[in-house]
C-alpha cells in the first residue's frame, strides 16, 4: 500500500484531528514536517517536489509561492476554530484545497 507523502509546513505539530481528517481524505499517509521559518517557498523546493500533498500554515504570499511550485499537487490549509477548551486553544475546522490565490496589495502611508 502506497502512503501519500504529506509535507506539513507549520511551526506547530499536526493535531490528531488534523491527521485523522487527512487520512479520511487520502488514505494512508506519511507526514514530514518542516517547522523552521523560511522567506520563500523555493528554499524547500526539493521537499515540495518529493511530496504528494502540501499542507501548510503560512502567510498568504508564501501560500501563493507553494501553489506555484506545487506542479498541480494539492496545496491545503486548515481552518481552525477558537475553542478555549480545545488543545492549544483551538479545534480543527476542516481542510481546504487552495485552487487560486490572486492578491493585490497597496502600501499604506501616514501623511
Amino acid at each position: 500500500m502506497n502512503k501519500k507523502k504529506i509535507l506539513w509546513f507549520s511551526r506547530h505539530m499536526m493535531t490528531l484531528g488534523q491527521m485523522v481528517d487527512l487520512q479520511n481524505i487520502f488514505g494512508a499517509i506519511e507526514v514530514k514536517q518542516i517547522s523552521y521559518p523560511i522567506k520563500h517557498a523555493h528554499e524547500i523546493k526539493k521537499n515540495i517536489e518529493q511530496s504528494d500533498v502540501i499542507a501548510l500554515v503560512a502567510p498568504l504570499e508564501i501560500q501563493k509561492e507553494f501553489l506555484e511550485l506545487s506542479n498541480g499537487k494539492p496545496v491545503l490549509f486548515c481552518r481552525n476554530q477558537r475553542d478555549h477548551n480545545g488543545p492549544n486553544g483551538f479545534r480543527h475546522g476542516g481542510w481546504f484545497r487552495i485552487k487560486k490565490i490572486d492578491c493585490e496589495f497597496e502600501p499604506l502611508t501616514i501623511d
